[in-house]
């Protein structure tokens, strides 16, 4: 089998797999903005880094039909291609755990809900921002997979500046409203390094 078709075949069928999995937690997430909120930015954060996520989904479809893909690499990059075939699909998958441990409180908005808690646990017991980490790692993956020339630059060029600026918004919009909690969670885990520290906990004077 070409390994061309292998992997527009793979990324095809992770793309729907990943698509119906992940349609229950936004529903859910949905509703619940619907019920309010008690804080909610307006910044081009909101809305830029998900249409430049969006541009990269439709690169990664443009790429399955040969659309963006470098003609001039050869068949000895097809090694890096399938171990990033592999990568793209485990990284897709631990996002989607990451949307599911968020439960109700998963929105597409940097929003403070007025239900909101500190999530602590699954991925997020390990590190402060799996789901851009995983968003990052899945298309830079993709990206090398299909040797696509659009992608990659939109990934590192564009989303990954604005992912690190909005996970930075939401983790001062967090302190506001969970000072002393959030801050014991900075304490404990790293922000984008996915395994957890040793430090002291904060606590009430």
């Amino acid at each position: 089998m070409d390994v061309s078709y292998l992997i527009n075949l793979v990324i095809v069928i992770n793309i729907i797999l990943t698509l119906s999995a992940s349609f229950t937690s936004v529903t859910k997430g949905f509703k619940t903005g619907l019920a309010g909120n008690k804080e909610k930015p307006k910044t081009y954060l909101q809305f830029l880094p998900k249409l430049i996520s969006t541009l990269i989904f439709i690169s990664v479809i443009l790429g399955i039909f040969g659309i963006g893909k470098l003609d001039f690499i050869g068949n000895e990059f097809n090694n890096l291609r399938i171990v990033c075939l592999v990568l793209y699909v485990s990284s897709s998958w631990f996002q989607i755990w990451s949307y599911k441990e968020l439960k109700e409180l998963n929105t597409q908005d940097i929003v403070i809900l007025r239900n909101q808690r500190v999530i602590t646990t699954g991925p997020y017991k390990i590190f402060r921002h799996p789901i851009y980490f995983f968003q990052i790692f899945q298309d830079v993956s993709v990206g090398i997979a299909l040797m696509s020339w659009i992608v990659l630059p939109l990934t590192i060029l564009l989303e990954l500046p604005l992912l690190i600026l909005r996970a930075n918004l939401e983790e001062k919009l967090l302190l506001k409203h969970f000072p002393l909690e959030y801050s014991n969670y900075q304490q404990s885990v790293f922000k984008w390094l996915p395994f957890p520290k040793t430090k002291k906990r904060l606590s009430h004077k």
